[in-house]
């Protein structure tokens, strides 16, 4: 296992010093859903808006399956594919306005890993990053604008969550850097599950007092191996916060 320290620091203009003299906080998750892909969901997903769309009287049977749909996926989620619906959020004020990354995977067939997947929220489409080996020093960024509204939340899907096969494939993140314009801030650990993983940020960020753009870099610092390929996907990088209500 790679020591904290042995990762690229020469590569992505760090020093030692830069380390020792600031330590970072690291935070652990909290673990939350795990999202269903297989194709009964998706037959079931089918099933709920074709009955919200129609104007009929329901049995006391397909009632109470209708309420306890709309309980768990609410009104606007359509597709299991979707991360969050389109009701009232954090989004409707916030988030980034371009993202990109250090690597890509080229499009293999009709998937491709750009990075704007790790941000599209769906979980059907993933980012993967394009280097040999489980991609150590890789990294996404995400651009907010000086005006959008500050975050307090990050929330991860981690690996390709496609099916546990394909989860199970690929190289998962274990160690995740996060930098704010360059400058280290915070380690997440993640657990090896495909549930989703919340983070509560010790501090509001964005906004920042200097007026320019604020830009969240993940870096990769360290894997769990995958039991095919040797490549590290994240499946969505999303966020929560304040400011917009």
């Amino acid at each position: 296992m790679m020591g904290r320290w042995h990762i690229n620091v020469a590569a992505m203009g760090f020093t030692l010093s830069m380390f020792a003299q600031s330590p970072i906080p690291v935070l652990q998750p909290t673990l939350g859903d795990t999202p269903d892909l297989s194709p009964a969901q998706f037959a079931l997903f089918e099933k709920y808006v074709k009955a919200m769309q129609l104007e009929v009287e329901l049995t006391a049977t397909e009632q109470a399956w209708f309420d306890s749909m709309y309980y768990a996926v609410g009104e606007t989620r359509e597709s299991p594919c979707q991360v969050i619906g389109m009701e009232c959020s954090w989004y409707c004020g916030g988030g980034p306005d371009s993202i990109w990354a250090t690597s890509s995977l080229p499009a293999q067939g009709q998937h491709r890993y750009d990075p704007a997947n790790a941000h599209d929220l769906d979980y059907c489409t993933a980012w993967c990053e394009g280097v040999p080996g489980p991609g150590i020093g890789q990294s996404l960024t995400y651009r907010f604008k000086p005006d959008s509204p500050r975050l307090h939340t990050i929330k991860i899907s981690n690996g390709l969550v496609t099916s546990e096969a394909a989860w199970r494939a690929n190289n998962r993140v274990k160690r995740i850097l996060v930098s704010e314009n360059g400058l280290p801030v915070l380690e997440l650990t993640l657990s090896d599950t495909m549930d989703d993983q919340t983070f509560e940020l010790p501090r509001l960020f964005g906004q920042r007092a200097d007026g320019q753009p604020m830009d969240l870099s993940f870096t990769i610092l360290e894997v769990y191996p995958g039991e095919r390929f040797d490549d590290t996907v994240i499946t969505e990088i999303w966020f929560d916060g304040t400011d917009v209500h």
